[in-house]
């Protein structure tokens, strides 16, 4: 069958070519049938198997061979296992025949083989690269784990030192608590000390208010006997004020009837005043008025005789100067008298 569908051409088969894989193929398709027909008898229990088909090369010969060589050593659930790949499978190369004879029949070409081996190649190369990947993850994880090793080191080392520092704190911690309990111990008897001298010092405090409270209520006693006789005398005090009380409102009265005649009186008096008031300042006004004039008018003559005789002394003072040049100076009718029959002399020029 191998030898059959390596023999292609561009045209594709030729007649007697087709019938001859189509022979081999219907002899293929008959064994897968049978072979699936057993595997479905015994496993009748599981009528509804998917049909999801693995991309994996597989002949009637490997098939069997793994029917019959690995069955005897597997335990039930393997078997089934292996089973249901088997089954798949067969359904996988069935339905790679059936396309195969169609192909054949129409075109007589092998298309749908060539594209299923570059599948697989393709699954293949990609499987390689997973693997690639795999290996590049194990390298990281290897690394990791070192990583985490000497991470896990570090952490024992801490650890340790913490242990350690615990162990210290743990020790601090009990002699912290002996020396508390022992501050307790000492606190418990002090205040027990000061409780008692509380106690005392308060039965001290309240006799001492008990005393003062006994005074209190004397003094209290007294007072009330005070406020009472306080009260009765302020009782008799007020009905002998309001008496006095209504009589000087009585009083009042009279009185204010007596002032308000006196005030009348008064006031028609000070009217008459104010008229008269007013018709003395109409006549001291009219007087100041005529002495206003005369005294401006005396003033005035006054200032007129001042300035008369002002001008008199000048003129006197003027004419003494004058009188008194003319004489320094031997001018007028003080000339000497020689002097005045001497002619003065011409020169020439």
């Amino acid at each position: 069958m191998e030898a059959s569908i390596g023999v292609t051409s561009p045209a594709g088969f030729s007649p007697a070519e087709r019938e001859v894989v189509l022979e081999v193929l219907e002899e293929c398709a008959d064994s897968l049938a049978v072979y699936q027909n057993t595997l479905r008898q015994q496993s009748a229990t599981r009528d509804d198997a998917t049909n999801i088909f693995s991309n994996v090369e597989i002949s009637e010969t490997s098939i069997l061979q793994t029917l019959t060589g690995g069955a005897a050593g597997m335990t039930d659930s393997r078997r089934e296992a292996a089973r249901e790949k088997l089954r798949r499978d067969s359904l996988y190369v069935s339905g790679i025949i059936r396309d195969l004879k169609r192909e054949i029949n129409e075109h007589g070409t092998i298309e749908v083989l060539t594209k299923e081996i570059e599948k697989i190649t393709s699954q293949e190369e990609q499987e390689q690269l997973v693997i690639e990947e795999n290996k590049r993850m194990r390298t990281i994880v290897v690394e990791l784990r070192k990583a985490i090793a000497d991470k896990k080191t570090a952490h024992e080392k801490e650890e340790e030192r913490l242990t350690k520092k615990l162990t210290l704190t743990r020790d601090e911690k009990e002699r912290l608590k002996l020396i508390k309990d022992a501050e307790m111990k000492y606190v418990r008897v002090w205040e027990a000390a000061r409780r008692e001298q509380y106690v005392l010092r308060y039965e001290l405090d309240l006799d001492e208010l008990k005393k003062t409270l006994n005074d209190h209520c004397v003094r209290v006693r007294n007072e009330n006997h005070v406020n009472d006789v306080l009260t009765r005398y302020l009782t008799r005090r007020i009905a002998l004020v309001e008496n006095r009380i209504e009589q000087w409102r009585q009083r009042y009265d009279r009185e204010k009837k007596m002032y308000e005649e006196e005030i009348r009186k008064v006031r028609n008096e000070i009217e008459d005043a104010r008229k008269y008031l007013e018709e003395l300042t109409t006549e001291y006004r009219n007087n100041q008025e005529f002495i206003d004039t005369y005294l401006a008018e005396q003033e005035a003559l006054r200032r007129q005789k001042e300035h008369e005789d002002h001008v008199q002394r000048s003129t006197i003072k003027m004419q003494a100067w004058w009188r008194g040049v003319m004489v320094r100076r031997k001018l007028g009718p003080y000339r000497p008298e020689e002097k005045k029959k001497k002619k003065p002399v011409k020169t020439k020029k």
